[in-house]
């Protein structure tokens, strides 16, 4: 057996990028295309979410030791507007999670095609098995809007769970702790009006996949063309104000460096510490 590894710190991150949002993407949009072909209804409302929540869970825990498991353009641009990560990385990260995205969902598509056109067909009722829609009565401007606050909040919990100073959630458990705010608080709060995309790269790659394998270009022109720029433009601007929100609330304003939430040499409760400190 040859053993070989990459030394490149781009290509690795390359790598993992495309493969966590491979499957973050495959994941996700399979659970669409189960709820969507067995008809499941009202069930599909809490399903869809926690397949997705889960999904991303698993896409970090694959590739979040190699790349910080960002999956997501609008995580990446957040993180590189308020430095934490180079700007330099910023374009083979995009490159891996849309190529990636576009993987995942012909990964799906391979899986799903005889379900999909023996129950419904390659039509505008399965569409959205792969890419999100606004609601016929949502105008472009709210969808934009919703998504801009959406995304914002997905980005501004994302640096809480991360930021040690803060709650100090264990390494292992972080994966677990974004996935579950992508569920319960983001999809299951703003699903209606768009179906919560988050995510440029979730969005746009499937849309182009079922552009290309049948649906034609009803993919990008659903809402006179209102709607399939949404997901790509709302969730940047939403990803790096959600980071910055973060930073000017919360994070510029720890006390010091050595300020530790929770010491385990204080056993007052460490909300009353976090305000005494913060008063002196």
């Amino acid at each position: 057996m040859v053993n070989w590894s990459i030394k490149n710190a781009n290509i690795r991150e390359f790598l993992a990028e495309l493969l966590g949002t491979c499957v973050l993407t495959c994941l996700g949009c399979a659970g669409n295309a189960l709820v969507n072909v067995r008809d499941a209804g009202n069930v599909g409302m809490i399903v869809v979410p926690i397949t997705w929540g889960l999904a991303l869970t698993v896409a970090i825990y694959v590739c979040g030791g190699v790349s910080g498991g960002h999956v997501n353009p609008a995580v990446t641009l957040g993180m590189a507007s308020v430095g934490k990560l180079p700007w330099s990385k910023v374009l083979h990260y995009f490159a891996a999670q849309y190529l990636g995205a576009f993987i995942g969902a012909v990964l799906t598509f391979v899986v799903y095609r005889e379900a999909i056109t023996n129950t419904k067909g390659i039509n505008n009722l399965t569409m959205g098995i792969f890419g999100t829609y606004s609601a016929p009565n949502i105008s472009t401007g709210t969808a934009l809007l919703d998504q801009i606050i959406c995304t914002a909040f997905f980005l501004l919990i994302i640096c809480a769970i991360v930021d040690e100073r803060n709650m100090a959630v264990p390494k292992g458990l972080v994966p677990l702790a974004i996935g579950f705010a992508n569920i319960g608080l983001l999809h299951i709060s703003f699903g209606y009006n768009c179906g919560t995309p988050l995510n440029p790269a979730r969005d746009f790659s499937p849309r182009l996949l079922t552009a290309m394998a049948g649906w034609g270009g009803e993919t990008f022109s659903y809402h006179n063309f209102g709607y399939f720029w949404v997901p790509i433009v709302a969730c940047h601007i939403g990803g790096i104000l959600g980071c910055w929100i973060y930073r000017l609330f919360i994070e510029n304003h720890w006390p010091n460096d050595n300020y530790e939430f929770g010491n385990n040499n204080d056993t007052e409760n460490r909300y009353t510490k976090g305000v005494r400190v913060t008063q002196n």
